[in-house]
């Protein structure tokens, strides 16, 4: 078998393996890069897990342009992740020119089972896909943790949802408070 055609076997096996990684239960180690964010080597909100049947999600695709004014304030709600129901806020600011500034806080809900909490900085915007919130950079990062980005499927009313793109994560819910 000739060396690339090794290395490229090599590089599937691996994606493989990374692509099973979820949320979930800390394991040790140090981050790979399957596990940072963007490439930084800096862990995120969706912890560095155990592996996990879930493949890790996709934002959505709605295309829909939200009103950024109209988001300004404190959401409350949940995200689904392999570690289970995680509680979670978006503390969203007034929009400044075509982007609004945002912290996303996570927390052991009541009942779950407890986990750390934690807290990063996002910048929201439309796009041609809709509106995505993109994470910045941590205000309170618990050991073996990575930030995530959220796609907007839908604001009504009081009430958003989306989804949550990080490893083995999945759909959010917040309303306003």
């Amino acid at each position: 078998m000739s060396t690339t055609i090794r290395a490229a076997a090599a590089a599937l096996c691996l994606l493989g393996v990374l692509s099973v990684a979820g949320c979930g239960q800390r394991i040790a180690g140090t981050p790979s890069a399957a596990e940072s964010t963007a490439g930084t080597g800096e862990p995120s909100s969706a912890p560095v897990t155990a592996p996990s049947p879930t493949r890790q999600s996709r934002l959505p695709q709605t295309g829909e342009p939200v009103d950024l004014a109209s988001l300004q304030g404190l959401w409350r709600g949940q995200y689904q992740c392999a570690q289970g129901e995680t509680g979670m806020e978006l503390e969203i600011s007034a929009p400044e020119g075509d982007t609004v500034e945002a912290v996303f806080r996570f927390f052991a809900l009541p009942g779950q089972p407890q986990g750390p909490s934690g807290s990063f900085s996002m910048r929201g915007r439309n796009t041609e896909t809709g509106l995505v919130f993109v994470q910045q950079e941590w205000i309170e990062q618990p050991d073996g943790y990575v930030m995530v980005d959220l796609g907007v499927s839908s604001v009504e009313g009081d009430t958003m949802t989306g989804r949550v793109a990080g490893p083995g994560c999945g759909d959010f819910t917040v309303t306003r408070q």
